[in-house]
């Protein structure tokens, strides 16, 4: 779903009102924001939310081994293993047909042309973004500049519908602290320059 369209336009302002009912009921604000989220990527191809659940599953995992462990070796591990997923995710879609086709062109002109497989994969719309973000949940986790969140939040954050598909990138250690306490409607500046992803938090 892109933000120029009929149906965006019908998604987001019921999504906006039910988000400002909610909003001071984290317990079912939290749910609510996150299948809100992927039923905005689901709009695009819902294969994509497979991928987005991994990133976020494979992401968690990483940051709760990290901050479990005070081997400095095994955190440098755990960070590596998160990080070369993310962005392997993020290779495998945006660099394989590139790849794929500049090693055959190598092997061609040195005579050892072979056959490789060159299949044509879907660019899900906004893999870089949550893939980085994703980086930078793993990274901060690392640098002890954030705790890790619990799964429903590492969830809101990388798939928080506003920042999905257009960015901007949010540090983890800017975005998470935002959701351990309830925000109230009636503090939140409506009509400031504030951009309306900060209002749906």
């Amino acid at each position: 779903m892109l933000f120029p369209t009929v149906e965006f336009a019908i998604f987001f302002p019921i999504v906006l009102a039910l988000s400002w009912a909610l909003m001071p009921r984290q317990q079912a604000w939290k749910p609510f924001i996150v299948v809100a989220s992927y039923v905005f990527y689901a709009a695009a191809d819902p294969r994509f939310c497979l991928l987005l659940a991994s990133i976020t599953l494979v992401s968690q995992l990483a940051v709760v081994a990290i901050h479990r462990t005070e081997d400095e070796r095994l955190r440098k591990w755990f960070t590596a293993a998160g990080v070369v997923f993310d962005l392997g995710i993020l290779a495998v879609f945006k660099y394989y047909g590139f790849f794929v086709t500049d090693v055959s062109d190598v092997l061609d002109s040195v005579g050892l042309g072979m056959p490789l497989p060159l299949a044509t994969i879907a660019l899900p719309v906004g893999v870089s973004f949550f893939s980085f973000q994703a980086v930078t949940y793993v990274v901060d986790v690392k640098r002890r500049q954030t705790e890790p969140a619990s799964m429903l939040d590492a969830a809101i954050y990388l798939s928080f519908f506003p920042h999905l598909v257009a960015g901007p990138i949010v540090r983890a250690s800017e975005f998470l602290p935002q959701l351990k306490k309830p925000r109230d409607p009636d503090r939140v500046a409506v009509g400031s320059d504030d951009d309306f992803a900060d209002n749906l938090r």
